[in-house]
């Protein structure tokens, strides 16, 4: 009886067990959204690791770490007449949750305005977490547009 039991609890754990680990994984991602949405860079580089690189869209596509790209996206957008950035995560159509890393594609729409119209986007980010001492961090992304 008592080895049934804990196969059962063991059943309906489990997925429980998984959701936490895959919002511990995904966190820094949601992390780095929410502090870009709100305008925040320095929680935003909060969520990386020291050295994560980055392959975006406008020159020079890539970055060894968010502080670079941040700097070249905000000059990217003024340039461009660029405001009122914000995206949107969906949950990932993708992912791998290991122990220390993971790796997960999400479905994301970016809206901004440009010289006063308002714009859209649809792409996916591929994100890479890896988890150390200090806990999860993005380790590296890949924007792609739709």
């Amino acid at each position: 009886m008592f080895r049934t039991m804990s196969f059962v609890l063991m059943l309906f754990a489990t997925p429980a067990v998984a959701a936490a680990a895959d919002d511990a994984a995904l966190a820094p991602i949601h992390q780095f959204a929410d502090a870009m949405n709100a305008g925040d860079a320095k929680k935003a580089a909060d969520a990386y690791r020291a050295s994560a690189p980055i392959i975006d869209e406008f020159a020079p596509h890539h970055w060894n770490n968010f502080a670079d790209w941040n700097r070249d996206f905000a000059a990217y957008l003024k340039a461009g007449g660029g405001s009122d950035f914000h995206m949107a995560l969906s949950a990932p159509s993708y992912k791998v949750i290991g122990a220390k890393q993971s790796y997960a594609v999400m479905p994301t729409v970016l809206t901004f305005k440009i010289k006063g119209k308002a714009m859209s986007e649809k792409g996916l980010f591929t994100f890479v977490t890896e988890k150390d001492a200090r806990g999860w961090h993005i380790a590296s992304w890949a924007w792609s547009t739709l």
